[in-house]
């Protein structure tokens, strides 16, 4: 009975889209235009170094020189794998780091199961991005606040799951090293790739976000829905918003936190092909937020 009340219920959503698309063509039309200005202006300038500056790092093994800190990190993560991946996705963001544990699973290195909880708390938007971001809604000193207590919370909900994580004796994110110009294009071609799908993601979801807006007409209704969908939306949108600091930062720690079903689509696309299951990534994401929005109050 469910199945099939989703499916009629996904077929009329098709029909009025479809409606929507003639008669608001020119609306639409724009809705791309502006998501792909939003993913050049803001996206791509933040992600795309950080993208080959991680390659860069794993081919002259920086993350295995920070490996040697583990010892300083062994109360919070059981396995130096995990610590490994969380230095990454610190640097990469997400869904970078979804490829890297993806890629982990096959080659045997990872479990499925503690994989599932490695993203749970490894899943960041890249600090660039955020930075860029924050500045202008609020202002440097709050961004800063904003990226390092995301971290932070990251940290503790680690340690919190670290019973999750299996003990594996001899691990190293070494890689063999590739020539200067063999790197560049690899990462260049790998980079891209990873871009594109999150381009196409992107106005997929702006798209729908549009049709939203043709009915939702309270302006913060309207940003949160936004921000549910599409984080990047979802901030741009609040950065127009004139209300309250504190429930602005409330808004501001969901983004950040739930991350949005544009990105939770992604990593689904990525890691569909090695059974890791997105249930604890979603609690804890919720969790993320509860305990993120708490710290930011009290410290802003």
């Amino acid at each position: 009975m469910l199945k099939i009340f989703k499916k009629y219920f996904t077929i009329t959503l098709l029909i009025l889209f479809i409606y929507l698309l003639f008669k608001e063509n020119i609306l639409f039309k724009n809705c791309i235009l502006n998501g792909c200005l939003l993913f050049f202006n803001h996206v791509f300038p933040s992600l795309f170094p950080m993208f080959i500056l991680q390659d860069f790092l794993l081919n002259y093994h920086f993350f295995s020189f920070l490996e040697l800190f583990y010892p300083l990190f062994k109360k919070i993560f059981k396995t130096k794998i995990s610590f490994s991946i969380f230095l990454v996705s610190t640097i990469s963001g997400t869904p970078a780091n979804a490829y890297l544990i993806s890629n982990l699973v096959k080659e045997k290195k990872l479990s499925a199961q503690e994989a599932s909880y490695v993203l749970s708390y490894s899943c960041f938007l890249n600090p660039l991005f955020l930075y860029n971001l924050f500045v202008t809604i609020f202002d440097q000193r709050v961004a800063f606040k904003i990226i390092f207590f995301n971290y932070l919370v990251s940290l503790f909900l680690a340690f919190c799951l670290r019973n999750h994580q299996q003990d594996t004796q001899h691990f190293s994110l070494a890689i063999a090293p590739l020539s200067l110009s063999q790197l560049l294009s690899t990462s260049i071609v790998k980079s891209f790739k990873v871009l594109i799908t999150i381009l196409g993601t992107i106005l997929f979801y702006l798209f729908i976000c549009e049709g939203l807006n043709l009915f939702l007409k309270q302006p913060i209704l309207n940003c949160f829905i936004n921000g549910f969908l599409e984080t990047t939306g979802g901030l741009t949108k609040l950065s127009l918003l004139r209300i309250n600091f504190h429930f602005k930062l409330i808004l501001a720690s969901f983004f950040v936190s739930f991350l949005g079903l544009s990105i939770h689509t992604q990593i689904k696309n990525i890691v569909s092909d090695v059974s890791i299951s997105l249930k604890p990534f979603l609690f804890v994401r919720l969790v993320h937020w509860v305990l993120f929005a708490g710290i930011l109050l009290i410290v802003t």
